[in-house]
């Protein structure tokens, strides 16, 4: 897969380093990161578990109500640790996340922005797998969602 490269500069060291990255103009194709330095691959238009968490978050009372752009930010808060399964090291993926800076390990960066002109990178990715999301009743998964959304609602209250 062809990734653009783009310039970060870690929040916490304040060193700057580059990474891959989805291009710009794409649409509908997100990375996800794990903290241990997992990436992996979704298309969301083609992978049906990312519209199924959709559709659970606006059947739920505390989402339902909210614009299509407000629920497109839960959704990206909450997809990769409730539908995706772990890798390796039983870390959640994250989706949107930035890399961990190689120089101390955070994923909070200051800035970044993709190269000008771009560099484009040849990277080997796995898709992102949901065998445990798959293995789950109706009412699993809606549990599960509400679980993740009362931790969300303490978090930004």
């Amino acid at each position: 897969m062809k990734l653009e490269l783009v310039k970060y500069k870690c929040a916490k060291c304040a060193n700057a380093f580059e990474a891959p990255e989805i291009g710009s103009d794409s649409y509908g194709e997100f990375l996800l990161r794990s903290p241990s330095g997992v990436v992996v691959y979704l298309d969301a238009l083609q992978d049906k578990t990312y519209e199924e968490v959709d559709q659970l978050l606006a059947a739920n009372e505390r989402t339902g109500g909210l614009s299509a752009f407000e629920r497109a930010q839960v959704l990206r808060h909450v997809y990769g640790e409730i539908a995706c399964d772990k890798d390796a090291n039983g870390n959640s993926f994250t989706l949107g996340a930035h890399p961990a800076c190689p120089f101390c390990g955070s994923q909070e960066m200051v800035s970044w922005e993709f190269k000008e002109p771009p560099e484009l990178m040849d990277v080997h990715l796995d898709f992102v797998t949901h065998r445990r999301w798959d293995s789950l009743s109706e009412g699993e998964k809606i549990r599960l969602l509400e679980k993740k959304l009362v931790e969300l609602s303490a978090c930004w209250s």
